[in-house]
């Protein structure tokens, strides 16, 4: 089973970066074969690259919902494509992008989004310390959901 791992986000913006700074940390990890980490940077069209053809997918991104900075999320693209209860900083992008495309491409159904509710997004190449505290916890949702032994 091939999986794409993918984070976005605008490293540049605090707490909007978090997607990128996860699969960052996970690179540096011996991940079995089949599964490939991207960093999608803020471009929702050109991730679909990254999808194109894989089995499964799992993004993580900086996300409103309206929890507490630092609450991390766990839903499936499907579930919430049509919906308003959890919005993803990117999801002009990255779901337009999906909902135009996934009959066209051979695109996943299967799509798990991890996000992480941001306390700042400003000019800045920093993590608030709530967010920088919750990556482990990230790590963690996203070797579970590759069925990988936890760090």
């Amino acid at each position: 089973m091939k999986t794409a791992v993918v984070g976005i986000g605008n490293i540049l913006l605090g707490d909007e970066g978090v997607g990128v700074q996860v699969v960052e940390e996970l690179k540096k990890l011996e991940l079995p074969e089949g599964i490939e980490v991207y960093d999608g940077a803020t471009s929702g069209i050109a991730i679909l690259n990254f999808l194109e053809g894989v089995d499964r997918a799992i993004i993580v991104d900086a996300v409103k919902g309206g929890g507490a900075p630092g609450t991390v999320y766990r839903f499936r693209l499907g579930d919430v494509l049509d919906s308003n209860d959890v919005v993803s900083l990117h999801d002009i992008d990255f779901t337009l992008a999906y909902r135009v495309t996934r009959d066209i491409l051979d695109l996943p159904e299967d799509i798990i989004v991890i996000g992480i509710e941001p306390e700042r997004i400003e000019n800045s190449l920093e993590l608030s310390e709530k967010v920088k505290k919750v990556i482990p916890e990230v790590l963690n949702k996203i070797l579970e959901e590759l069925s990988i032994n936890r760090l």
